[in-house]
């Protein structure tokens, strides 16, 4: 575990710290609507965040600010689900097709791999 990883957890903990799980975020949420589960939610990624359990569920988010604007309490889950994929990426345990991405883009620049055709 590394000093950022370990910052990233705490800074998650006090996001979401005073979330009452009363459920008014969920419906916001556009794959929660589709998925039906509550493991989607983004109630269910704070529960499972405040449980430590960092796992590839949170790239399962479509990053929506939506339910931040319907908690009551302003929490903000945007930004912790952005910082737990941040721990993720620390603790090499990202998903393989987001690690493809990183690596296209860092050799080719887009996140398609594939590298621009050059003039003449």
């Amino acid at each position: 575990m590394t000093i950022e990883s370990d910052n990233a957890k705490e800074e998650i903990k006090e996001l979401i710290e005073k979330c009452t799980k009363c459920g008014l975020c969920k419906n916001s949420c556009q794959v929660f609507n589709i998925l039906k589960e509550e493991q989607y939610s983004p109630r269910g990624k704070i529960i499972m965040l405040e449980n430590n359990e960092y796992t590839k569920l949170v790239y399962a988010d479509n990053l929506s600010k939506r339910p931040d604007i319907k908690c009551p309490l302003k929490i903000n889950i945007y930004n912790a689900m952005i910082k737990a994929r941040k721990v993720l990426a620390e603790q090499n345990k990202a998903p393989k097709e987001v690690k493809d991405v990183i690596q296209n883009l860092e050799k080719t620049g887009n996140i398609f791999g594939v590298e621009e055709e050059k003039e003449n």
